[in-house]
């Protein structure tokens, strides 16, 4: 049960209804379908099994509001951008910003797809009502391809900037909306960043979905390092056909509220799925991970490993839940969420399970909550040690087996520098 709307709840569904109207010229047949679906699902309350450990009465006691997009500069644009060997394109406050993209996109094919010319995509894996929120409100569609049989050398990097408002009173609402096709026998790498150009607050709808072909391969990485004032909310979709790999990393280390959604089906026997993920709540903040994975062929191998890293009275929260179909022999399924705490004030709230409907399958879960091995700090210490930064080769050491599965090392060492500039923040 949902339980009864209260006054934020009814306030907020309100400003969305007038945001969604607002633009109506514009908007899809499907637009107007997701939105009919949040009408119908209403906002979560504390009542509702999925949000009782993620409270929303901050974020919608906002006035959410659509803020003209700020010129942004080919300077401001690099020094937020990641620096890498990659094709760039940039979006800025939920837009695609051709003038600060590349034109030369390699094997990767780029289409733009806005208002009402905007195509059908397949339906979610798993319904939800901010899901159907970003798809209603998206005001376009990045559409990427990487055609039959090729190898992109190159990733493909995403590059979202959002903005705040210069009201003070006003929440700025933005909403990305990315399909890529990793067609059969194919192999590419997609990187999503997403980052604020200020640290005025603003709230972030993202969502993409993936298809990826027989015997292809895809290796996906999410780095959401936006302003620790703002609330960041995002889902991905991956469909996966026969043989086909996919490595799935998300690496959350900003945002005040954030909550991020990967569903997944195995659709193909012998496909292969691994997703990672870090999570680094702070400052009363709130980060919630939720998977969904449905094992629907047999043959199949998926793994999965979250760790929480809290501090500073941050909260973290999982929800995961591998659901093996009736005929799906032979499956083999791990998922693992482990949480460190780095003081008293911090909580993790942790749900793994597994749905199975067939015989001869191997599938496990499990989760752990510890705090920093006193033993280990002081035998750091003893040896000069300072307690920063043996703190620190504690909390790295936790990271490392999410961070290692990086397949970019350049990726790899901006994670690690992220996570060293959040510590620094708090660790004393």
């Amino acid at each position: 049960m949902a339980g009864l709307p209260n006054n934020s709840n009814i306030c907020a569904l309100s400003q969305w209804r007038q945001l969604f109207a607002s633009q109506s010229t514009a908007r899809s047949v499907e637009a107007y379908a997701h939105w009919q679906a949040v009408e119908r699902l209403g906002l979560p309350t504390c009542q509702n099994e999925y949000w009782k450990y993620t409270p929303l009465d901050k974020l919608l006691a906002h006035r959410f509001a659509y803020v003209t997009t700020r010129a942004v500069s080919s300077t401001v644009r690099d020094t937020l951008s990641l620096t890498m060997d990659a094709y760039r394109l940039v979006f800025i406050n939920g837009r695609f910003a051709p003038a600060l993209s590349d034109n030369d996109t390699g094997l990767w094919q780029i289409k733009i797809e806005e208002g009402a010319t905007r195509r059908a995509l397949s339906a979610p894996i798993q319904t939800e009502v901010f899901l159907h929120l970003i798809e209603s409100l998206s005001q376009e569609t990045t559409r990427i391809r990487l055609p039959a049989g090729k190898m992109a050398k190159r990733p493909l990097y995403l590059l979202h900037i959002s903005q705040g408002s210069e009201d003070k009173e006003a929440l700025n609402t933005l909403y990305y909306r990315h399909h890529i096709d990793i067609e059969s026998c194919a192999k590419g790498q997609i990187i999503e960043h997403f980052t604020s150009i200020d640290s005025q607050k603003h709230f972030s709808g993202a969502r993409t979905t993936f298809s990826v072909g027989d015997n292809a391969n895809l290796t996906q990485i999410e780095l959401a390092f936006e302003s620790c004032a703002s609330y960041h909310f995002s889902h991905n979709d991956i469909i996966i056909d026969r043989d086909a790999t996919v490595r799935s990393s998300t690496f959350i280390l900003g945002a005040e509220l954030t909550q991020h959604q990967i569903s997944a089906q195995l659709n193909g026997e012998g496909s292969n799925l691994t997703i990672n993920s870090l999570l680094l709540p702070s400052g009363k903040g709130i980060s919630d991970i939720r998977t969904y994975l449905e094992h629907n062929k047999g043959h199949c191998l998926s793994r999965q490993l979250h760790k929480i890293v809290a501090r500073d009275r941050g909260k973290g929260v999982f929800n995961g839940l591998i659901k093996v179909a009736k005929h799906a022999l032979k499956t083999d399924s791990q998922m693992a969420n482990n949480n460190l705490l780095l003081d008293r004030l911090t909580e993790v709230n942790t749900k793994p399970h597994l749905e199975i409907y067939a015989d001869d399958v191997k599938c496990s879960h499990s989760a752990t909550v510890v705090q920093i091995d006193e033993k280990q700090m002081f035998y750091l210490r003893s040896r000069g040690i300072t307690y920063k930064d043996a703190q620190q080769m504690i909390i790295y050491a936790f990271a490392e087996e999410v961070t290692e599965t990086i397949g970019h090392e350049g990726v790899r060492n901006i994670v690690l520098a992220r996570i060293t500039d959040a510590l620094d923040e708090g660790v004393t």
